[in-house]
């Protein structure tokens, strides 16, 4: 790695607060020089904050409450972007979910990324307006459309029957309830500003991580419009990079994950028997696991690639 390289990890979690701790445990063994950084939405179990402490990692607090696919999962991620830019020296971060587990030695991992010719491991695809019904494309719907969340189990009824019959609504459940999409009174989107899409998950260099926060300082109603979007987390930054000529994306992000049920919200649990899979699969980091499962799968990886 080039000399003063530093890479930051970033985790971000709210539940499995052993496997939080090994996964900072294992990065720590990988890079005894990474910035570790941890945001945890506590309200439903805490940390051991006393090993997390012996392991060098910091903490981003106090922690906001995040809903997952809502404004407050975007405005997390931003905030912990920020808080990097003003707190540590990194020159790559790498997002982290707290059932991801690096599928390659840590050190070769942070070779790749400070001898890379691109500013983010990201992906990022054109995201075109929606044609009207039910068929309009996933993507689309959620960001060219303005969301509500619908009040009441009544109001859920009567908005979904709505939707069903007049094509320019759209209603789509979520872990809060039934949200429902109309079209806005204005958009942000055009030929300067093209909506783009992608995992949210991503490895970032500081320039790239510049350039985020400066957009949310200085186009807050491009923010503004975001909060009102569905799963904004997998278009904000995305949107922004692409947008951004100075900007080399790599389109793809380095992430395994099996994606094998139509209609899936999230990919399916790692076991032991997909290790061969993931480990042969190039990429730096696989999710999700989760070790209530299957807790031989991340034995197997760290026999097989974290034992030196």
């Amino acid at each position: 790695m080039p000399p003063g390289s530093r890479t930051a990890y970033l985790i971000t979690s709210y539940t499995l607060p052993g496997q939080v701790l090994r996964l900072a445990s294992v990065l720590r063994r990988g890079s005894p020089d990474a910035w570790i950084v941890v945001h945890h939405d506590d309200r439903r179990c805490a940390l051991d904050d006393a090993g997390l402490e012996a392991l060098g990692v910091c903490r981003v607090e106090p922690p906001s409450q995040v809903a997952w696919g809502e404004a407050s999962q975007l405005m997390m991620v931003l905030r912990c972007l920020a808080w990097l830019l003003e707190f540590t020296d990194f020159d790559w971060v790498v997002l982290l979910s707290g059932q991801d587990y690096p599928i390659r030695p840590v050190p070769e991992i942070e070779r790749s990324l400070a001898t890379a010719d691109v500013d983010a491991f990201i992906e990022a695809q054109p995201c075109e307006r929606p044609a009207h019904g039910p068929a309009a494309d996933e993507f689309a719907g959620r960001y060219h459309l303005r969301w509500r969340r619908a009040p009441g189990a009544l109001g859920s009824s009567l908005l979904r029957s709505a939707a069903r019959v007049m094509p320019l609504l759209r209603a789509r459940e979520m872990p809060s309830g039934t949200w429902i999409g109309s079209p806005p009174w204005r958009s942000p989107f055009g030929p300067e500003l093209v909506c783009h899409y992608g995992s949210d998950w991503f490895s970032l260099s500081r320039a790239a991580v510049e350039a985020v926060d400066a957009f949310r300082r200085e186009r807050p109603e491009v923010v503004d419009y975001y909060a009102r979007t569905l799963i904004p987390t997998e278009s904000f930054v995305q949107t922004v990079l692409a947008n951004d000529e100075s900007m080399r994306l790599s389109g793809t992000n380095r992430r395994y994950s099996i994606w094998d049920s139509p209609g899936m919200r999230g990919p399916r649990i790692l076991e032991a028997h997909d290790v061969d899979l993931l480990v042969g699969s190039g990429g730096d980091f696989a999710r999700k696991f989760d070790e209530t499962v299957d807790a031989a799968a991340l034995d197997e990886i760290d026999r097989r690639v974290h034992s030196s």
